[in-house]
């Protein structure tokens, strides 16, 4: 007669799976970054999947991945974050901060909550400018960017040469992005720019538990021009280059401008070095700025740009075809 293995006793059910939760939530990872920040989505699928990875002993009869989260709930581990979702009748998934050791009024930082939610979404914009510390202004808002796939495009042509250009705006939309939720009165965006706009990426440590994906302090300078209002606004524009030629790193950024190889980066770039007084050192980066000059000169049909991306602007630098404020 054919034997089978006795079913575990609860406790030692509860132990097991526990123990394999800690083992797999615990600690930051690259797939998910910050470790104390889960969607309840995420974290339902975790639990299924140790549930699958032990069938024999965890039985068809075991606690409901819902039922976990009670009882993680009701021990502590985890505590349900509070977020505002952006309209009425729209719901987001549950979000759960996890960790033993919090106060149940724990302060958590929006680009954590960002993190946490969108795991393989990169900390952008205002935000990203705040943490490098090339603005002096609390960020009013937060972004995360899922990149999507980069388009081919020919050089950009945005508008016939004018004398004063703001740039085209669609009224019906949110100019900040897509809001996820807002977090204790901090509206918090999701903004899913081309891959080729935002190569600069970098991965930084913040605590034991917590990575968070941002983009370099170069390619933030970078999306200050491209993307002003996302930033911030004009001063604070102004303000993160003002800081970030103090100390960027002038061959990151000619990477960056050679692998995104954009002529209107290029010159918005030059323009604003040009306003600060500023002479690259990086014979890489001078080269590119250089090259990018010489062809403003010799085309005669250069469009006319705004130094900062829909932003308005009056006055001319010829050199590079930009207008500035």
């Amino acid at each position: 007669m054919e034997q089978t293995s006795p079913i575990p006793d609860d406790d030692s059910r509860w132990d097991l799976m526990f123990r394999e939760l800690r083992a797999s939530i615990s600690l930051s990872s690259l797939a998910h970054p910050a470790a104390r920040i889960w969607k309840e989505t995420d974290l339902k699928a975790q639990i299924t999947e140790i549930k699958k990875q032990h069938r024999a002993q965890l039985t068809t009869t075991f606690a409901s991945a819902t039922q976990v989260i009670q009882r993680m709930q009701s021990i502590g581990w985890l505590q349900p974050i509070s977020v505002d979702a952006p309209q009425e009748g729209k719901t987001i998934p549950p979000l759960y901060l996890v960790d033993m050791e919090a106060s149940p009024d724990e302060m958590i930082e929006p680009w954590e909550l960002l993190q946490g939610y969108q795991t393989d979404g990169v900390i952008c914009y205002f935000g990203a400018l705040a943490l490098h510390g090339l603005t002096t202004q609390q960020p009013s808002f937060y972004h995360i960017a899922a990149l999507r796939k980069s388009k081919e495009h020919p050089v950009i042509h945005l508008k016939e040469p004018t004398a004063k250009y703001g740039g085209p705006k669609d009224q019906t939309r949110d100019p900040l992005g897509q809001k996820i939720f807002d977090y204790q009165g901090i509206p918090c965006y999701l903004t899913r720019p081309e891959a080729s706009h935002m190569l600069g990426i970098q991965t930084r440590e913040y605590g034991p538990r917590t990575l968070i994906r941002i983009t370099t302090p170069e390619q933030t300078m970078l999306d200050a021009l491209w993307q002003p209002l996302k930033c911030g606004g004009q001063a604070v524009a102004y303000e993160a280059w003002e800081r970030g030629v103090l100390r960027w790193n002038e061959e990151r950024m000619a990477q960056h401008l050679a692998k995104i190889n954009r002529q209107d980066w290029e010159r918005r770039v030059g323009a604003m070095l040009s306003l600060l007084g500023v002479t690259p050192e990086s014979e890489s980066l001078r080269k590119i700025l250089e090259s990018r000059k010489q062809h403003v000169a010799n085309s005669s049909d250069i469009i006319h740009l705004p130094l900062l991306n829909n932003m308005p602007s009056s006055t001319l630098l010829p050199e590079w075809g930009i207008l500035v404020p």
